[in-house]
């Protein structure tokens, strides 16, 4: 079967190629992002039948209120002192404002008899959300209301930062992005330097690149494109999942082809033979590779729902 393909490539390349441009643009072109699909709330891949899951659901129904993300937003002084009595009231005021000022994605900012530290030198206000932990209207509310709270502690003296799992889910995303992108580019510039090194060709070190970057916004446009239809989110460690597993295999199968070839060009072969029975060989290769990944993945997902 592989031989075949090899063939008929071999005979049509300019259309084949041009079919695949044609197709990837579509695909890039016409899908939605893969970020309206990406959410951070890990509840949402756990099986209705999960313990948490259930309790959770429960909470939402009958204490809706208190079952939402939540947070400390914690006030200290610049100098490090301990906050004097007009700074404890500039925290009470930054509550009732922040209140007031009805962020989406916030239920409340309270101040508590519990929000002084018993050393003086920290308050702490109670966070509630709207939501879970990775769900957009919370992701979106963590940020409006760092935002909020300096803006209305500037020229005070005291500095306020927010925590807890909402807060460490949004920065935890952010890192993820911060990773995805310092991943890329060390990624590419190995696989250049590499192929450079082996194969002393610049045209070579390139094309492989560029071949797996247009597969990776293929593959990200089709996940998108079947979120949308079969109605589900992936992970926001995805992305960069994506990033490594298609650069490294990809650049590995290319590899296996290019020495293959090379191979065969040095006992005399032409390089239609040559490409021919090199594809035909690591077809195979490629195709019993991706079977035991799909296999895999489906085992996964399968224990997975059925626990």
């Amino acid at each position: 079967m592989f031989g075949s393909i090899a063939r008929t490539v071999i005979a049509h390349p300019w259309r084949v190629i041009g079919t695949w441009i044609v197709l990837a643009a579509a695909v890039i072109a016409f899908a939605p992002s893969l970020d309206d699909y990406t959410t951070g709330n890990q509840q949402s891949f756990l099986p209705s039948t999960f313990e948490s899951v259930e309790a959770q659901d429960a909470g939402d129904e009958n204490f809706p209120a208190q079952s939402g993300a939540t947070g400390s937003l914690v006030v200290v002084r610049d100098d490090g002192a301990a906050l004097t009595t007009a700074d404890q009231g500039t925290v009470a005021a930054l509550a009732t404002t922040l209140q007031s000022d009805a962020i989406p994605g916030v239920v409340s900012v309270q101040e508590t008899p519990q929000s002084l530290s018993p050393d003086g030198l920290t308050a702490a206000l109670s966070v509630a959300f709207d939501g879970q932990p990775g769900d957009e209207a919370v992701d979106d509310a963590v940020p409006a209301l760092r935002t909020a709270s300096d803006e209305a502690l500037a020229g005070s003296g005291l500095t306020s930062a927010l925590t807890g799992n909402a807060a460490i889910q949004v920065d935890t995303t952010t890192a993820y992005a911060s990773a995805e992108r310092t991943i890329t580019i060390a990624t590419v510039l190995l696989i250049v330097l590499l192929l450079g090194l082996v194969f002393r060709s610049p045209l070579i070190a390139v094309i492989p690149i560029v071949v797996i970057g247009v597969v990776l916004s293929v593959v990200t446009g089709l996940t998108a494109l079947l979120a949308d239809l079969l109605d589900f989110q992936v992970s926001d460690t995805l992305q960069p999942i994506l990033v490594v597993v298609l650069f490294g295999i990809g650049t590995d199968y290319i590899v296996f082809v290019l020495f293959r070839y090379r191979e065969h060009l040095r006992r005399g072969e032409s390089h239609r033979e040559a490409l021919e029975v090199s594809v035909g060989v690591v077809g195979r290769v490629v195709a019993s590779s991706a079977l035991t990944v799909i296999g895999a993945f489906a085992g996964c997902c399968s224990r997975g729902s059925s626990r």
